[in-house]
This record gives structure tokens, C-alpha cells and sequence, in this order.
């Protein structure tokens, strides 16, 4: 006679559970999802010794895109475990990973408390910290972190990163330094280094570490059917520039274009789609390729945000000829009769970036730098003034929530649709007195153009507006009106009301 051997349950769900875990690793995920359910029945009695198994059943349900159920699994086996750094740390992963950043943040700090003094959680919180703007914080765990692991170079370059965005931009110079020195491959801290350089107007050193970019964020340059550029004579030949980054920096490193042509050169372009109408005004483009079509072939390529390097340029060597974008003259003659009855002065306001980049930190930068239209309402009391919205896509929601007493002008639902992205706005800016908008590619466009143009910074301003400047070398009919603090935008407006009251002809206000 057989003898039957009963084993424990708790064996039971470990074997269970590594059955599951094996199917998950062969991508068999339906037979492995049957397996966790029978292992969950079996582990209504959580018990700490059992975690591993418990982590193995998590990670099944985290390959799940939504990870919905991994994380009610977590929390529900951290309250029967009585926690774990372990699952504290997959929650915080999880929650991260769906933009909650303040609830990540929670966990973290309970997988620190599970593990004071080590270093890997003590980066972890700072990062997520990071995130939400806790800085100070964030340095001190940073700092923390450095000390009980000397190497761990990660944890000084984000001190750094976070030194650059309280403005203290030697001491994150000298931090990045101490990283490459560590680590001289670290593509982030070069990259990083470069941008402080660049705030600093140091632009000798500062594009010279701005190639970093590319490993920065895991990109390549593109490839064509033809070398790149090496900085020798383009005259008689044919350049392919080529778009890299977003709108605005397109628009501000176009100017590097002419350059070429002055030299005798044939310049192709290839931009973003939405682009390509408006640079097609450019005279000194001898064609212009949208993004998403095949490039013709050149002789030379380069990414327009490299040009300054091989130019050399330098803070007064700038190529600065204004206006190097242009409108469309039958757009400008339309809007010069659309607007001619206005005899306000006439204000073209812009108050939102687009928010639609992928990542969550890119899309956190573009929310530090817009700002509410609500913030605009002290303008629109003041005598003789007309306010018009500059804004597209992103943030028109916000027209919709102004007082009766709050007037923005706006304009048909076919604006810059039938004539290509940017061509009416640019034809209305030659219209307009002046424009008032947060950094964004508005700001590059009036520039280019070569229209007045003030621009509201956040604290602290992106790497091209460099340090306490008011005016700009690249854009010499832009105004520059920065935050004293991060987030006081009420305080700067005040200052572009006071400076208004100074430039509105006494005539208008009569009107």
C-alpha cells in the first residue's frame, strides 16, 4: 500500500509559484496566469517567509502594460507580510512608471525605512523627490547616498542636476566634473555639463559637450547617403540640414542656414511636417522636405543643432542677421485689413507649451515654464490695450474659463490650418505691436521674425536664456522678464504691467 505524503501548503505555493514564474519566463503567459490564480488561492495566509515566491507572482502580473493588478496584488501581500523593501520598491517602480509620482514617493520612503543605509533606496526616493520638486530634500538624500557609496557616480551627477535647478550653476560644474572624472563615458554628465556651460555663455566649451546629447538620450544621428560636414568650404555644394529636437530650436538654429548660402552653397532642409511651410519663406533654403519624406541626395549632411560648434560660435559672434523667418506677404496684407478696425495696442499673447512630449520629465519642464491665461487678466485692464490669443492646440481649453470682463480676441477655427501650421500666427505677429509668451517655439518665431517680443522665464530658465540677462544675443527685439522665484508668476506680471504702462501710446488709451 502507497503511502500518501502530504506536504505543507506553504511548500505547495512555492513549487506553484515557480511553476507560474517558469511559464512567465517562456512567454507563456496564459498557462503561467493560471498557475498565479491557483497560487493565490493557495496564499490567503501571506507569510513573510514566502516572499520570494510572493516577488515571483508579482512580476508575472507586472508584464501586464496596465500593471493595475501587480500593484493590488503588492499592496495587498504588504499588509499581510507586515511589508517588504522589496515589494515597497516594485510598488514605487509601478506607480513611477504610471505618472504618480506623490504616491511612488510613499513607497520609496517605506522601502528606505525597511533599508536606512543603503544607498540604492536612498537614490530611488531623492529621484522621485526630484520629480516633484521636493529639491531640497533630494540633495540631502543625494549627498547621503554619495557618502555611503563613494562610487556610486549616479547619485553625484543627479546632485548636480538638482544643484543646476536651484541656479547654482559652478558648484554643478564643478559635481559634473567630479562625475566624469569617475566615470568619463557618462554621456548624462557630459551632456549636463554642456548645458551648464551654455548658461554660463561659456559657448567655447559648452558645444563641445553638447554633442553628448545623442548618448544623453540614447539616440543616434541620423544616417544619410553622404558624409557629415566637417566644417571645410560648402561653396558649390549641396547641405542636407536636418531637424532634431522640437519646434523652437528649429526656428532659433535655421539662422545657421544663411551661413551656408552666404558661402555659395545649395541648402536642402528637412524639418518637422509642420514646419516645412513656413521655412519654405526662407529665401536662403533652396528646398525644403518634410520629415517623414525621403531626403534627396547632398553632398554633406549635418543636425542643425551641431552647426554652432563648427561655427565656432562664441557669445558676440551670434549670427543675429534679423529677420531670418519670414511671413507669407499675402497673409500679412489679410491680416493687416482684418485687424485694421483695432486701433488698440495690439498684444498677441501665448501662455501654454505643448504638453504632449513623452516623457514624463519633458513634460513636467514644458508645465514649469507655461503658465494659466488666468494670469493675463491684470492686462486686460489696462486702458487701450487688445489681447489676442497666439495659442494652438495645447491650452485653448482655458479661453473657455475667462470672466466677462476678461477679453482675449480669437480667431476662426481655420487658423494656421488652410495656409500651414504657424503661417497665420506668423503674419499676425508682423500685425501686432508686440507679443508677450512663455518659452516656447512663439518666442523663436517672433524673433526670428523680427517683431517685438517679450518672453516670461520660469526659475530657472532654460540654457539659452543664459543668467540674469533681460535681452537676448540671439533674438535682438526680445525682452526678457524672468521669475524671482520658482512659480511666481504673479510677481513677474507685475513687472510686465509696469513696464506696458510705459510703452502704450497715450493716444491708444483714449481709444
Amino acid at each position: 500500500m502507497k503511502r500518501k505524503i502530504f506536504l505543507p501548503l506553504g511548500i505547495i505555493f512555492c513549487i506553484t509559484t515557480n511553476q507560474a514564474f517558469l511559464f512567465a519566463q517562456d512567454n507563456l503567459l496564459p498557462i503561467a496566469d493560471e498557475y498565479y490564480k491557483l497560487a493565490e488561492t493557495l496564499s490567503q495566509e501571506k507569510h513573510p517567509q514566502y516572499i520570494d515566491a510572493y516577488l515571483g507572482l508579482g512580476a508575472i502580473l507586472e508584464k501586464n502594460p496596465a500593471d493595475n493588478e501587480a500593484l493590488q496584488y503588492y499592496q495587498q501581500t504588504a499588509k499581510l507580510t507586515m511589508g517588504s523593501y522589496d515589494i515597497y520598491r516594485r510598488m514605487g517602480h509601478i506607480l513611477k512608471k504610471q505618472e504618480r509620482f506623490s504616491d511612488a514617493v510613499a513607497q520609496y520612503r517605506h522601502a528606505l525605512a525597511c533599508r536606512p543605509n543603503h544607498a540604492v533606496p536612498i537614490v530611488e526616493l531623492a529621484n522621485a523627490l526630484n520629480i516633484v520638486g521636493h529639491y531640497d530634500e533630494a540633495l540631502e538624500l543625494y549627498l547621503k547616498a554619495f557618502e555611503i557609496n563613494p562610487n556610486l557616480y549616479v547619485a553625484l551627477y543627479n546632485f548636480g542636476v538638482t544643484l543646476k535647478k536651484f541656479g547654482r550653476i559652478h558648484e554643478a560644474i564643478a559635481i559634473q566634473k567630479r562625475v566624469i572624472e569617475q566615470k568619463p563615458d557618462y554621456a548624462n554628465a557630459h551632456f549636463s555639463l554642456g548645458l551648464s556651460y551654455l548658461t554660463l555663455g561659456n559657448f567655447e566649451q559648452g558645444w563641445q559637450e553638447y554633442e553628448w546629447r545623442w548618448a544623453a538620450y540614447n539616440e543616434n544621428p541620423k544616417k544619410f547617403d553622404c558624409p557629415v560636414w566637417d566644417g571645410s568650404n560648402p561653396a558649390g555644394k549641396t547641405i542636407l540640414l536636418y531637424a532634431e529636437q522640437g519646434f523652437g530650436d528649429t526656428l532659433q538654429f535655421i539662422r545657421y542656414a544663411q551661413l551656408f548660402k552666404e558661402k555659395g552653397a545649395t541648402i536642402i532642409l528637412q524639418t518637422q511636417n509642420a514646419l516645412a511651410t513656413l521655412l519654405e519663406q526662407c529665401p536662403y533654403i533652396d528646398k525644403v522636405i518634410k520629415r517623414t519624406n525621403q531626403a534627396p541626395v547632398a553632398d554633406f549632411h549635418i543636425p542643425l543643432m551641431s552647426l554652432p560648434l563648427l561655427y565656432k560660435t562664441g557669445l558676440n559672434s551670434i549670427p543675429a542677421n534679423i529677420p531670418y523667418l519670414y511671413a507669407s506677404q499675402t497673409l500679412v496684407r489679410y491680416w493687416r485689413e482684418e485687424l485694421a478696425t483695432d486701433q488698440h495696442f495690439k498684444i498677441g499673447l501665448c501662455w501654454q507649451g505643448n504638453m504632449k512630449y513623452p516623457t514624463a520629465s519633458l513634460r513636467r519642464t514644458v508645465a514649469e515654464k507655461s503658465i494659466t491665461i488666468n494670469h493675463f487678466k491684470p492686462l486686460s485692464q489696462l486702458p487701450g490695450i487688445s489681447l489676442y490669443s497666439l495659442q494652438k492646440i495645447n491650452g485653448t481649453d482655458q479661453l473657455a474659463t475667462l470672466a466677462d470682463d476678461f477679453v482675449i480676441k480669437t480667431f476662426e477655427p481655420n487658423f494656421d490650418e488652410n495656409n500651414g501650421r504657424f503661417m497665420d500666427t506668423a503674419a499676425i505677429m508682423k500685425n501686432l505691436d508686440l507679443i508677450i509668451t512663455v518659452d516656447t517655439a512663439i518666442a523663436h518665431l517672433a524673433g526670428g521674425l523680427g517683431v517685438p517680443v517679450w518672453v516670461l522665464l520660469p526659475q530657472p530658465a532654460d540654457w539659452r536664456w543664459m543668467l540674469e540677462h533681460t535681452d537676448s544675443p540671439w533674438y535682438p527685439t526680445m525682452h526678457l522678464f524672468r521669475q524671482k522665484k520658482a512659480g511666481g508668476w504673479e510677481s513677474l506680471i507685475e513687472q510686465v504691467i509696469q513696464a506696458l504702462e510705459y510703452i502704450i501710446p497715450p493716444s491708444t488709451k483714449k481709444i
